[in-house]
């Protein structure tokens, strides 16, 4: 199903927290629209766009601010022959089949229309347009596109699935399934489960998939982060009801701190440096002791752009998970890329060491649980 979404608002292109905040209220009925098209009011292209948009697609969101909320009224109008008419304090299309405070629907043919009105540090108006997602996101741990091709992709056909892999880092891999007419994504779900045991996550959202574990096990997590400077604290916090399994973290970003907070011994940063092996381990060690969790993740490198080294260059980073018990995992990487993307593909790793220290809970198939 085609879907399109339109931003009306050249200020609104440089409000990034707002702008994000507008992507994940639309993704809730569109997931991820095939199109998205940023155009001020004052574009000598603007009927013609939103005349293009809405004609590819089946669903289209118009997300304008009050300022441009009139005039796209008047396009969207003009576009279906209609008149405006004053509807819950709102000049909206004559046709308009549902409404609410600053947002309506219109349905064109077999198109849908929902225009919103926005306003920044102000909650978002509802999406009248409701979900008709025949997809579903899963992922899959160790293994690479080409396996997973050669592997999952007759069943998907068997089952009348198309799939759509992309690689979030080495060794996981995100899929989208999406449904033709007479396909079957449940059968499909548990055929995959059972050809690739302990490497299927069968949820979108892969914190949510470890939060619901730990929960259904007791058990808690705590971090120990470097270079990361808190990003894994903000991934896992930014979930509700993460607080009954996330004890907190610790952002040691400074030598001393490591040595003071975390019990990393003066020794270990001299010898080796605090982008090591021996470092992530004793912070891994002392986020443990400090927390008393059941499992811990740690991460330190060099982000960059600057502080690299011949022997440790920008992108080398170590992460390590562990377990009470003593299970653990650490990996040295060489990533590339600006500082903010090394950030990041540090935090999905240590996310993936996680997944295989705690795998009799985190990738343990539905049949075996």
């Amino acid at each position: 199903m085609k879907s399109s979404l339109i931003i009306v608002g050249k200020a609104l292109r440089y409000n990034h927290a707002f702008l994000n905040y507008i992507h994940s209220h639309v993704q809730a009925s569109l997931d991820f629209p095939d199109q998205t098209v940023y155009i001020d009011k004052n574009d000598k292209d603007l009927f013609d766009v939103i005349e293009e948009a809405i004609n590819r697609s089946e669903e289209t969101v118009i997300v304008t601010t009050a300022e441009s909320f009139n005039l796209i009224n008047k396009v969207v109008a003009t576009l279906g022959e209609e008149t405006l008419e004053l509807k819950g304090d709102m000049l909206i299309p004559s046709k308009t089949i549902h409404y609410e405070k600053n947002s309506y629907l219109l349905i064109r043919d077999t198109k849908r229309i929902n225009v919103i009105k926005v306003q920044e540090t102000h909650k978002l108006p509802p999406l009248l347009i409701e979900s008709k997602n025949t997809n579903s996101l899963f992922s899959i741990v160790n293994m690479d596109e080409d396996s997973l091709k050669i592997l999952i992709e007759p069943l998907a056909q068997n089952y009348e699935i198309r799939i759509t892999p992309t690689t979030i880092i080495d060794g996981w891999i995100s899929v989208e399934a999406i449904s033709n007419k007479y396909g079957n994504i449940e059968s499909f779900f548990k055929a995959v489960t059972s050809l690739l045991p302990q490497k299927v996550i069968l949820h979108a959202d892969v914190i949510e998939h470890i939060s619901q574990c730990l929960q259904n096990h007791n058990q808690t997590l705590s971090l120990a982060e470097s270079c990361t400077g808190g990003l894994l604290a903000s991934m896992f916090t930014q979930h509700s009801g993460i607080s009954s399994v996330f004890h907190g973290g610790l952002v040691t970003y400074d030598n001393a701190i490591k040595e003071s907070w975390l019990g990393v011994s003066h020794e270990t940063i001299e010898r080796f440096g605090a982008v090591s092996e021996l470092c992530v381990r004793e912070m891994l060690e002392g986020v443990l002791n400090a927390s008393l969790s059941d499992y811990a993740i740690a991460t330190s490198g060099i982000a960059g752009p600057t502080g690299g080294s011949t022997e440790k260059p920008v992108g080398t980073v170590y992460v390590g998970a562990r377990n009470k018990e003593g299970v653990i995992l650490v990996e040295r990487l060489l990533l590339e890329g600006d500082r903010e993307y090394i950030q990041t593909q540090s935090a999905l790793h240590a996310i993936k060491l996680l997944l295989h220290v705690g795998e009799n809970i985190f990738l343990k198939s539905e049949k075996n649980s």
